[in-house]
């Protein structure tokens, strides 16, 4: 197994590669920098790892500065494998925190990383590299994420989360459990996966199907798209009945802007002239769920009726 990039040499004349994290002692071996220049111009994120002063870090450059520091053989796991993989709801937050890396030996405890043993080498497929970083395919970051998560419902929300950004099926999750076999928390992951859903597109909309679930409903349909008699796109549901002509979207303040709420007053002029009942949940509502699913369910079981 080969370690991850020990990165570029530092280039002053483009400003993606001056911001980039770099090894400070490969810096001053090459002459690029004196000690007193890395000392007071750059900023240290990790032993020996260091980007300009003025640099604002980001999620991404924590995850990268990491991988960096990482001894010969680490692999990025966890949140900061998620965020390469373009998940964006958990892990821009987490790696702040800390990053979490597969690191083989006993290296020294190191703030801003969670250093992560693993006993034997990993299944074929399961790792992957992107932009001179080793890191944890989707799928295994995927379990990984949701076995390192104590709470199952915000598992459930984490393995949707990478699964849809990362571009994998949650039935493509069951191979690589099953060569997970024996690891820590794998097994809860497998019997969590029948409420996962890769068609997710936030955590709010995974907490509001398993609410809707939950209360005996049948399973909405995530993303689901309304046309009209033409074949037309009209809108595009969080979750929806299309049998039963139920729409749900989740509104965020995305929907509060001038131009998105024009549009959906549009388009739910043309659903309601097609016979759609349609409701925007707002996260207030959710707090106090009986309500919400008691008037769900009556408009189900009038699409039922009338069908």
């Amino acid at each position: 197994m080969t370690a991850p990039s020990r990165g570029k040499p530092l280039n002053r004349a483009s400003p993606s590669q001056r911001d980039a994290p770099f090894l400070g002692s490969d810096a001053i071996a090459a002459g690029r920098l004196s000690p007193y220049q890395l000392r007071t111009r750059y900023r240290r994120l990790f032993p020996d790892v260091y980007v300009v002063a003025s640099c604002v870090v980001t999620p991404e450059t924590l995850v990268r500065a990491a991988a960096l520091w990482a001894p010969e053989g680490s692999v990025l796991g966890g949140a900061g494998a998620a965020l390469l993989h373009h998940e964006r709801w958990y892990a821009p937050e987490s790696v702040t925190k800390s990053t979490d890396i597969y690191c083989p030996g006993t290296p020294r405890k190191v703030s801003g990383v969670r250093l992560r043993r693993w006993s034997r080498a990993f299944p074929k497929g399961h790792l992957v590299e992107k932009e001179g970083v080793r890191l944890t395919s989707a799928a295994r970051t995927a379990v990984d994420v949701g076995r390192w998560e104590d709470d199952d419902d915000i598992a459930i929300a984490k393995i949707d989360a990478v699964c849809n950004r990362g571009g994998i099926t949650v039935s493509a999750l069951g191979e690589t459990i099953d060569q997970m076999s024996g690891l820590h928390g794998v097994n809860r992951i497998r019997s969590l996966l029948r409420w996962c859903d890769e068609r997710a597109d936030s955590p709010p909309e995974t907490r509001l199907r398993l609410m809707l679930i939950r209360a005996g409903l049948p399973t909405p349909t995530p993303q689901l798209v309304i046309r009209n008699e033409y074949g037309e796109k009209i809108a595009k549901a969080d979750l929806g009945y299309e049998k039963h002509k139920v729409a749900i979207f989740y509104d965020s303040e995305l929907h509060r802007e001038k131009g998105t709420w024009e549009f959906d007053a549009w388009a739910n002029a043309q659903m309601a002239e097609l016979g759609w009942e349609r409701f925007r949940v707002t996260a207030q509502m959710m707090r106090s769920p009986g309500m919400l699913t008691r008037q769900i369910g009556s408009a189900v079981m009038r699409g039922d009726c009338s069908g």
